[in-house]
């Protein structure tokens, strides 16, 4: 079978505005099962740590909603069977993740309650925080990664099973996580530095060692991170990414991170919100000459195999 995976998506702060749900016409594929990793997003600028937390409590109780009135076309998962019933059952699946840890207040606590939830995929900074630096670091500013906060917080989540994000983490901070994480690390979001120079992409040595980790690699939609030219944020220089990767790493370490409601509505041209995100991607790859293999591994295969092992 041929299922769809996608490491981040922010749908959940349009529930919060009474705008969308959690599966839209755009955000899942009409044609194949996915899998959707919905984050909580925790680290809103200028929200204090209670505002984050407050926040992030707000967006699960939307998720629960949702999970109940959209229950005949998703479900929550937790493990590797979960995901596997919900596609065996023709729904999709929804895995809850957080972005930006300041929400937790520096709590093992929350920490705890967060993953009693369901939530399986933890980023611990957007902005910079009590955890660690994020890759938003202001000219003169030391980079100095993880606080020791942060040490504790991830032995915590290593004990829980946690799978750690690495997309938003300044340089330092990644090579702290890399260091210390007991299940490979992912990066839910981002694309390779080298072909477009933001800081929120990829170098060459973080993504040798997602890759010697085992772990994965989501390409992020976000325009700003595929090419620094406006007129080149289109979808063949997404795919750039993509090209540059399997010549980096390989095939095995890369899937779809697509920021989806996370992009204030810009999406690499021709994409359109019109039809299935996903699904005009796996055309585009189909329709240039991407070999089949390749694009079951891309858009899904790739994230399943990681997650059977992982979650």
């Amino acid at each position: 079978m041929f299922y769809v995976v996608d490491s981040h998506c922010d749908s959940i702060q349009k529930v919060d505005k009474c705008q969308y749900g959690i599966v839209n016409p755009y955000n899942y594929s009409r044609q194949r099962k996915q899998l959707q990793f919905v984050a909580l997003f925790c680290s809103w600028p200028g929200d204090t740590p209670e505002d984050s937390y407050k926040r992030a409590v707000r967006y699960l109780g939307h998720f629960k909603i949702e999970m109940e009135t959209e229950k005949d076309k998703v479900v929550q998962v937790r493990t590797y069977d979960d995901i596997e019933k919900a596609f065996a059952e023709g729904k999709h699946a929804a895995l809850l993740s957080v972005e930006g840890g300041t929400g937790i207040k520096g709590s093992k606590k929350i920490l705890n309650d967060f993953y009693a939830v369901g939530v399986r995929v933890f980023g611990l900074a957007w902005l910079s925080n009590d955890l660690a630096k994020s890759n938003r670091i202001a000219e003169g500013e030391e980079d100095t990664g993880l606080t020791d906060l942060g040490r504790e917080i991830i032995d915590e989540g290593n004990k829980l099973g946690m799978i750690w994000d690495v997309s938003h983490l300044s340089d330092k901070s990644f090579w702290d996580l890399a260091a210390i994480s007991k299940k490979p690390i992912i990066a839910s979001h981002s694309n390779f530095r080298t072909v477009c120079g933001h800081s929120r992409n990829l170098t060459d040595d973080m993504a040798r060692e997602i890759a010697r980790q085992d772990g994965m690699i989501g390409l992020n939609l976000c325009t700003h991170f595929i090419h620094e030219i406006p007129e080149k944020r289109t979808v063949e220089n997404y795919f750039k990414h993509l090209e540059y990767c399997l010549g980096l790493i390989g095939e095995d370490h890369i899937g779809f991170g697509g920021d989806i409601d996370g992009v204030d509505g810009i999406y690499p041209s021709p994409l359109t919100t019109d039809d299935s995100i996903h699904d005009q991607l796996i055309e585009f790859m189909l329709s240039h000459n991407y070999s089949e293999k390749l694009v079951r591994k891309v858009a899904g295969k790739n994230y399943l195999n990681f997650l059977k092992k992982y979650l």
